[in-house]
């Protein structure tokens, strides 16, 4: 599939996800744990610091993985075959 050919652009996307939520997770802990206020602003600064990446990323997945383009490399025999 040509998506798989901008392995780069991909890997990026995921590392700034991860990063985004990894801080996410970080700020959540530390309301959690009563060390810090939960304050929408700020949980809205942190979401807002990787949302586009994520919704740019996921349309484009759903695109990729569309039937009709789904059906151009691979047969229902082997879609059937891949673990999911």
């Amino acid at each position: 599939m040509p998506a798989f050919q901008k392995e780069l652009e991909l890997l990026t996307q995921h590392k700034q996800i991860h990063i985004g939520l990894e801080k996410l997770e970080t700020y959540l802990e530390r309301c959690r744990s009563g060390e810090q206020d939960l304050r929408m602003g700020e949980l809205k600064t942190v979401m807002d610091s990787f949302g586009d990446v994520l919704w740019a990323h996921l349309d484009a997945e759903v695109k990729q993985l569309q039937a009709e383009n789904m059906r151009k490399y691979w047969t229902k025999k082997e879609m059937r075959r891949m673990r999911m």
